[in-house]
């Protein structure tokens, strides 16, 4: 017998993403804030201190003020799961896009996106959108999953970090040593660039696209998600980072990164993609079921 399907409107939607985005522009994730209170805690350094200190007291005036916890507001980033048992009123890109358009202008976040990469290089590709357009570009993924409903995972996500990550496509003979040198050299040579300390997304497997995908993805998991299966692998990357690393903002310290998150895919025995993708101490990131 076929199940009726649950009709998901889409000023449901966007009233739930317009509130999830109002929150994370001011208020990181729970847990990034406790692993920065942990850090401060354990950090020697007095100046790595004095910084984490101010990090810490940063936020909690942006949760206060209703400010962004950071001037950069970033680009927005959904992993999106849509039951097969759910029928939406529109595409579901559009219905957040909007969504994301209301919450910028109604929260007065900085709009950092350009709708043309390469803005003012070639003639034909000037911007044209309308000061009356009402879509602001988002990156979705978007996965069929059983049940009648939509979960949405999202995250503010600045240039710096981004700017930070790299994919290497491995011999398939290569040892886990060399993995865990590419991940701690990304990581070390970036310096303060990517305003740590950080969160560390590692994607192995899949393929050229599917790795960078999964570092991207582990940024939003939990460690029940991950498993336990990588967790030694993890706490040895992290040990390494802040061995090597240059610590808070690049300053000083042995706090360069606060957690390694590592996903996995099957791939292909010719190849053995790892990439890695950065979040910045700020970390605004939100998971929503409607």
């Amino acid at each position: 017998m076929k199940t009726a399907q649950r009709l998901l409107s889409d000023a449901l939607i966007q009233e739930i993403v317009i509130e999830a985005i109002g929150k994370i522009f001011c208020d990181r994730e729970p847990h990034a804030q406790e692993l920065l209170t942990h850090a401060l805690e354990s950090e020697t350094d007095e100046l790595a201190r004095d910084i984490l200190d101010d990090i810490i007291d940063n936020a909690a005036l942006a949760r206060e003020e209703r400010l962004p916890l950071c001037q950069d507001t970033g680009l927005l980033v959904v992993f999106a799961r849509l039951g097969v048992d759910a029928r939406l009123e529109s595409c579901l890109r559009d219905i957040l896009e909007q969504a994301a358009a209301i919450a910028w202008q109604k929260y007065y976040m900085r709009d950092s996106i350009a709708p043309y990469p390469l803005r003012g290089q070639l003639d034909e590709c000037e911007d044209m959108r309308s000061e009356t357009d009402i879509r602001l570009p988002i990156v979705l993924h978007l996965e069929q999953v059983p049940g009648d409903g939509l979960s949405l995972d999202l995250a503010l996500k600045g240039g710096g970090a981004e700017n930070m990550s790299a994919l290497r496509m491995f011999n398939p003979s290569s040892k886990v040593d060399e993995i865990v040198e590419f991940v701690v050299d990304t990581v070390v040579n970036a310096g303060g660039r990517p305003c740590p300390p950080l969160i560390v997304g590692v994607g192995i497997g899949g393929d050229f696209e599917l790795s960078a995908i999964l570092a991207k993805r582990a940024l939003f998991t939990d460690s029940d998600e991950r498993g336990a299966c990588y967790r030694g692998l993890e706490q040895d990357i992290l040990r390494r980072i802040n061995e090597r690393g240059c610590g808070v903002m690049g300053l000083a310290g042995s706090s360069t990164a606060l957690e390694v998150r590592i996903l996995t895919a099957p791939c292909h025995i010719a190849s053995l993609p790892v990439a890695v993708n950065l979040d910045c101490h700020a970390h605004r990131h939100i998971r929503v079921e409607i």
